[in-house]
This record gives structure tokens, C-alpha cells and sequence, in this order.
């Protein structure tokens, strides 16, 4: 990776690698696995988890809070929760999810008695395959655009050129969140303003944006552009306020952009239909003329041999170009000519292809496919906000809460008479 530490590394709990992270990696940021999180309670809180109250609260503690003030509310656990961890990039990524699809996809290839070198050839396929996966986004995104869910909308016109499909749906799924904010000015001196966003009915606990317009600054306490790297919906509403019809190539990740594929090997030329013919016509085309090849050698021993020596010469020269090409060796002699039954078959409704990233998923929400675990989070916090401001009725009066814009465990209350801000320990 050039000398680049990792950012984050996601653990399970395990003392001896986070030792390790941190005298390899003294820069990156360790973080827990929700998953194994969510594991070990089965094991230490199972009577409370039985409990429907307790686990809306644990819930939203591991996973739905913003800042570290709300955390603080109710529980102060430090490396087990996001919002400790906002600071950092991320991706996103909760869990070790990654890393486990990774030890399915090639785990399934292999037995216990393995070798060495058949791990690597198994590990080598794998990566090929994916890899081919990669290419096909790069082409989609390199040749085609996402639809709009709303048309003549500059901003997202702008996030249409310059991300990938993925990514744009979720900064599409941000900027139609925002719609839905109030915000409430309690900053304005010309060149400096200061807004408190929220959701009517949804959030209980207000955020505050800070937006310079001379150089268009903008900053949230829910610090989404620093784990994810896209503009949070808190943002983007305030940006559409002051009529701001671009992203500010501050805010703007070249990850998450097509101009990333400028650097990589793809040669995306090379797959568009300027060669003559489009690549899943000529892949067609090409399989039936060797599959007639094919058939027509199998019954003499010289063809066969013929065609053999053909394959060999192209691979090697197909090589030169594309690289290592791993190609599963057939036992022939052990064939008995009948077809038996795979040595591992896929359960009834079992997925067969590499488990959907969590860029994959979120994108999949911002097109309206929510899944049951989604509708679960979006409920789930309002639930346990609407408990917790009912506690503190009192304390809050005829004003609102708002997350802190500095690292403060603290939240800030507003008194709607006085406009005093006043930091409150909870």
C-alpha cells in the first residue's frame, strides 16, 4: 500500500492483535466489531436481553447514536460504539464482515487436508473473479449514469458527474433526507452562519451546522463526512438553503469518484464497443465457436490433442497481456463418465456470489429497498430518544437539545425565551 497505514482496523476483542495494531500501525484507529459485540452479550447480559425496553436502548447505544454526548446519556463505553469513532474513516463498516466473506469465499474451495500451494490457487481464483466483478462496476460507471429520483436539481446533477453509481445513490439518499430537516438560524453575522437542523417528529436531539459562504465551509456535529467521506443530510440542506449548486472539491473523495479509475490498470477502451463488437456479444460469439470446436474434436484422439496445444499457446499469450489466468484442473482419470452430486451443494435460497458490501447495501436503501433491518433502526431511535426526553421533561422545559459542535460529552440545552445556550450534564 505504499507505506499507508490503514485508517481503521475492525477487531473481535482480541487483546493480543490490538497490541499488535498498535506498535505496526501506531497511526490507525482500532475499532470493535459490533457483530462480536452483539455476541458476547448473549453471554453476559442474557437475562436483560430479554428485556424489549433493555434491547431498544443497547441497540441505539451500539449503533445509532451521533455524537458522544447522546452516548453519554445512558452509557459510557468507550472503542465499542461508533460514535467514538466518527473522527475516524471508515467506510461505514460496523463488523468484520469483510474480512469473514473473505474466509467463506475461499474456505469453501478447500478441505481441512489442504495444501499450501492449493490455498493459494483457491486464493488467486477468488481474487480473479472479484477482480473481474471490479472491472464490470468500472465499466458501468465509466459508460453509463444513475437516474434521478428528482430532475434540475444542481447539486445533484454535479454528484451525478463526478461519483460512481453507488456512490451517488447514497449522496442522493442524503440530499432527500435533508428535505425532510427544519433548520432554525441562531447564527448570523454576514460571513459566518450557524443552523440547528432536525426532522420533525424524528430527531429528538437537534444538530448544529456551521457554513462559511466566502469559502463554503461546512462542517456537522453527526460527522458523516469523516467516517463516510459524503456530505451528511444536515449539510446538503443547508447548502440548498444558500442556493450552493456544487460540491466544493473539499468535500468531493477521489475514492468515491470516476476519476479513480484513471488509476487503475483497466483499460476501459479496451471493453467499450469502439473494438467493433460490444464484450458480452463477442464473449457469446466466441464461447459457441470453441464449443463447436470443441465437440466436433472429442472424438478423435488427434484433434483432441490439436485443440489442447491451441489452448496452451493462447493462454500463455493471453497472460502477456491480462496476467495469471487460473483455470481449475479436471481430474480426468478419476471420472467414471457419470455425473455425480457436488461434493458441497447451496442450501435452498442460499446466495451464491460474494455477500453485498455495506457501500452495496446503503445504496440500496437510497433507491427505496429497505430492508426489515433498516425499518428496525429507523424506529428504534426514535423510540428510545422519545424515552429519554421524556425523562428529562423537566430539565428540557420550553426549550430543545442540541449535540455539542466540539468534542464535549455534554449536551447543549436552548432555552426559547432567553436563547441561552447552556451545556448540561445528563
Amino acid at each position: 500500500m505504499g507505506g499507508k497505514y490503514p485508517q481503521s482496523i475492525i477487531t473481535d476483542q482480541c487483546a493480543a492483535i490490538a497490541a499488535a495494531i498498535s506498535q505496526v500501525f501506531p497511526t490507525s484507529h482500532n475499532r470493535l466489531c459490533i457483530w462480536h459485540i452483539g455476541e458476547n452479550s448473549k453471554k453476559h447480559i442474557k437475562t436483560l436481553r430479554n428485556n424489549n425496553d433493555f434491547m431498544d436502548l443497547f441497540n441505539c447505544l451500539l449503533k445509532y447514536t451521533d455524537t458522544e454526548a447522546e452516548f453519554e446519556l445512558c452509557w459510557s463505553r468507550e472503542k465499542r460504539c461508533p460514535t467514538f469513532n466518527r473522527d475516524y474513516f471508515s467506510r461505514g463498516i460496523l463488523s468484520s464482515q469483510m474480512s469473514e466473506s473473505t474466509n467463506h469465499s475461499i474456505s469453501r474451495r478447500l478441505t481441512k487436508t489442504a495444501e499450501l500451494c492449493d490455498f493459494y490457487s483457491s486464493f488467486v481464483s477468488v481474487v480473479y473473479e472479484w477482480r473481474n466483478m471490479e472491472n464490470g462496476e468500472d465499466f458501468r460507471c465509466a459508460q453509463g449514469m444513475p437516474s434521478m429520483m428528482v430532475d434540475d436539481v444542481k447539486l445533484l446533477s454535479h454528484a451525478r458527474e463526478v461519483y460512481t453509481i453507488e456512490i451517488y445513490y447514497l449522496f442522493e439518499e442524503q440530499f432527500l433526507k435533508g428535505t425532510a430537516c427544519h433548520q432554525e438560524s441562531v447564527l448570523d453575522d454576514g460571513c459566518h452562519f450557524k443552523y440547528h437542523v432536525w426532522r420533525p417528529d424524528k430527531d429528538v436531539i437537534r444538530h448544529e451546522v456551521s457554513f462559511k459562504p466566502i469559502n463554503l465551509d461546512i462542517c456537522c456535529n453527526c460527522k458523516l463526512f469523516s467516517e463516510l467521506g459524503i456530505l451528511c443530510c444536515h449539510c446538503l440542506r443547508i447548502l440548498n438553503v444558500h442556493y450552493v449548486c456544487s460540491i466544493h472539491d473539499k468535500y468531493i473523495l477521489k475514492r468515491w469518484t470516476k476519476k479513480v479509475l484513471e488509476g487503475r490498470t483497466v483499460d476501459i477502451s479496451s471493453l467499450s464497443s469502439n473494438v467493433g463488437v460490444a464484450p458480452s456479444i463477442w464473449v457469446v460469439e466466441m464461447t459457441r465457436k470453441f464449443q463447436r470446436l470443441i465437440v466436433s474434436s472429442q472424438d478423435n484422439s488427434a484433434t483432441r490433442q490439436c485443440c489442447e496445444v491451441a489452448f496452451e499457446s493462447a493462454k500463455k499469450r493471453v497472460e502477456t497481456e491480462v496476467g495469471y489466468i487460473h483455470i481449475e484442473e479436471f481430474d480426468v482419470q478419476s471420472s467414471s463418465g457419470i455425473v455425480q452430486n457436488p461434493s458441497s451443494r447451496r442450501l435452498k435460497g442460499e446466495r451464491n456470489k460474494r455477500r453485498s458490501s455495506i457501500i452495496q447495501k446503503k445504496s440500496a436503501v437510497a433507491r427505496g429497498r429497505k430492508s426489515s433491518a433498516n425499518k428496525v433502526a429507523s424506529t428504534t431511535k426514535s423510540v428510545v430518544q422519545s424515552m429519554v426526553l421524556e425523562s428529562l421533561s423537566e430539565i428540557v422545559g420550553d426549550g430543545y437539545l442540541v449535540h455539542p459542535s466540539s468534542g464535549s460529552s455534554k449536551l447543549v440545552h436552548v432555552n426559547r425565551n432567553s436563547k441561552d445556550n447552556v451545556f448540561i450534564d445528563l
